[in-house]
């Protein structure tokens, strides 16, 4: 099932606040998330392992290469991404292209910030094959362990990133980098905060852009000795 389309017109509206109303349900919400992006995750996996199977028999050397390059490239993507297509905003305006950009992207994002427990806004659909059939595409205009291995890893590490983005929403597993990580997240969610914290696997390119990074104060109150975040069953984003 596909989500709805977005009511928050982000050139109009901006990013909003959280919403949490009495009531919500976070195990069905939790499944609904799951349902949606298992398609994507199989679709992709399969792809993902497909060529590197193939490649590896062409070239291990290069293939680890081109996949290490692809999982570091992804990092700065999924920054970039975040920042500035999922919070840009994209007013209406004379013009094909400038029309069907708004229609396309200013209504991306901005119900999940209002509704961070709604699993219809977690995860993405089907909504990104399209690029993900170009990019492959255009991938063998290289070698197969080269271009094609990095646009794999590429859609792999989006399926990893829509994993671990699941997962802070609804999980509280006892492992560091998940605590890192949700603490992270809830803070870019948190009201009139959410222009800063952008990275959604971790805080790497926040902190090499350092316009973005957390600041000092925050981050000690997040991660030092003691720091707590109340459980997503009310409000996830009190600090």
């Amino acid at each position: 099932m596909e989500a709805p389309r977005g009511s928050i017109v982000k050139s109009r509206d901006g990013i909003p606040s959280p919403v949490y109303p009495p009531g919500i349900d976070l195990a069905k919400e939790a499944r609904t998330a799951r349902r949606r992006f298992y398609p994507v995750t199989i679709l992709y996996t399969t792809y993902t392992a497909t060529i590197l199977v193939l490649a590896l028999r062409r070239s291990v050397g290069t293939t680890l290469a081109f996949a290490a390059s692809g999982a570091l490239v992804f990092t700065w993507l999924e920054y970039m991404v975040h920042r500035y297509v999922l919070h840009g905003r994209f007013p209406d305006g004379a013009g094909w292209l400038r029309h069907k950009m708004h229609a396309f992207f200013d209504t991306m994002h901005g119900d999940h910030h209002q509704r961070p427990w709604d699993g219809m806004y977690i995860n993405g659909f089907l909504d990104t094959l399209p690029f993900a059939v170009v990019l492959a595409l255009v991938s063998f205009l290289a070698p197969l362990p080269t271009a094609p291995v990095l646009v794999a890893m590429l859609l792999q590490c989006y399926v990893i990133e829509e994993w671990v983005h699941y997962s802070v929403h609804f999980h509280r597993f006892k492992m560091r980098y998940f605590d890192y990580i949700r603490r992270h997240h809830l803070y870019h969610h948190a009201p009139k905060l959410g222009e800063s914290a952008f990275g959604l696997t971790s805080g790497m390119w926040d902190a090499i852009v350092r316009s973005t990074r957390i600041p000092e104060e925050q981050r000690r109150k997040l991660y030092g000795r003691g720091a707590r975040v109340a459980r997503a069953t009310n409000n996830p984003l009190e600090l």
